[in-house]
């Protein structure tokens, strides 16, 4: 059953009953047997529940929204590298994370999605096994985790951090046609000597620059350090107030991703959001 399924009632308890009769009588065939009373309880709460938000024909809306005039924004789940299509396969989710998704999750054109905006950190995390080409394993790695509260927020289980990997990162821009970048947690960085950026992947005797097919852990990354700003600037309100050393870090993103950074956090707080 889908959402659109439960109103008006009488639909719903007719596809209800007759899905129900359904899968009891396939269960079956197998000689099980299955006692719906208490699940069937919780179903109708969930019913109640959703009732109490209101149903709308969701791509009605939206679209009729945008005829009006009115801007939309859809806001990904996850990240690019965990898009089932487009993602590290097989540590991915289940479904498009990446720009395209908006169209199918919501029902909109291509031709009407305006501006795409990019978002990552000036470093890397990721909590899965899959290959983490920059990943720290060192007393910088545990800096980027403490001071960037780099925890998963349900399970409190610390998540991998390493250096930015610029391959991955071109690699989203050109798969969500992105036309902003918004980098987050700048401060995480300020503590640093030298910051790190991986510009190709070390494979036997190849350097890779475009990001592979096979996304094996026998990469190697290869580096190219900046000077790092061993400063506070969570006081930062203005891109003009940052160290020289960071616009130069920002700077070389803009120009390997051929796309602006219009958004640098300095720190949690909404004024810590400097807007270029």
């Amino acid at each position: 059953m889908r959402i659109g399924d439960l109103e008006p009632a009488s639909v719903r308890e007719e596809r209800y009953a007759a899905l129900r009769e359904k899968h009891l009588r396939q269960l079956a065939q197998f000689d099980y047997k299955l006692d719906l009373e208490q699940p069937e309880q919780e179903f109708a709460e969930g019913i109640r529940a959703i009732e109490r938000c209101g149903l709308i024909d969701s791509e009605q809306y939206v679209n009729d929204a945008l005829d009006s005039g009115r801007t939309v924004l859809a806001e990904g789940a996850q990240g690019t590298m965990l898009d089932v299509d487009f993602g590290t396969y097989p540590f991915v989710t289940s479904s498009n994370t990446v720009c395209a998704g908006a169209c199918t999750g919501l029902g909109v054109a291509p031709t009407r999605i305006g501006r795409v905006m990019g978002i990552f950190k000036a470093y890397c995390t990721r909590v899965s096994n899959a290959p983490f080409p920059t990943e720290l394993f060192d007393d910088r790695g545990e800096t980027m985790r403490n001071v960037g509260v780099e925890y998963g927020s349900t399970t409190g289980r610390p998540r991998r951090c390493g250096w930015l990997d610029m391959v991955a990162l071109k690699y989203a821009v050109m798969i969500n046609g992105a036309t902003g970048l918004i980098m987050m947690k700048a401060d995480v960085l300020s503590g640093f000597d030298t910051i790190e950026v991986c510009t190709g992947y070390r494979q036997g005797d190849k350097v890779l620059t475009s990001f592979p097919y096979e996304y094996t852990a026998d990469m190697a990354p290869v580096y190219r350090r900046f000077e790092g700003w061993k400063c506070d600037i969570s006081g930062a309100r203005s891109y003009s107030e940052l160290p020289a050393a960071l616009k130069t870090y920002i700077e070389f993103i803009e120009t390997e991703c051929s796309i602006p950074v219009e958004i640098v956090s300095v720190g949690p707080d909404r004024d810590q959001t400097i807007v270029r």
